[in-house]
């Protein structure tokens, strides 16, 4: 069975098949069209309604946990800002 993830790429999130072995905050390699981009697993969701890729294949071992990422949620609430605003404090430099 196929999960579905959040992924940080280029400034913005999008949705994309990981393999059963993806953690949150792995780096991983994906197209975004039609060219390769890195990015970040944000957190599991639920199979989407929309055709989905998978990623091309995960490039590091997670560099944040969840708890981070659900700050970083909450921070886009609390602010009213947009997610992406938000998860860009977390990610590594």
């Amino acid at each position: 069975m196929a999960k579905f993830a959040e992924i940080y790429i280029n400034k913005k999130i999008y949705t994309y098949a990981v393999p059963d072995e993806a953690k949150i905050g792995c780096a991983v390699a994906a197209t975004l069209r039609h060219k390769p981009y890195s990015g970040y697993i944000l957190r599991f969701v639920a199979e989407p309604d929309f055709k989905t890729i998978p990623i091309q294949k995960i490039t590091a071992e997670p560099s944040f946990d969840e708890n981070l990422v659900k700050l970083a949620y909450w921070v886009a609430d609390y602010y009213k800002c947009f997610p992406e605003t938000a998860v860009k404090l977390i990610l590594p430099k």
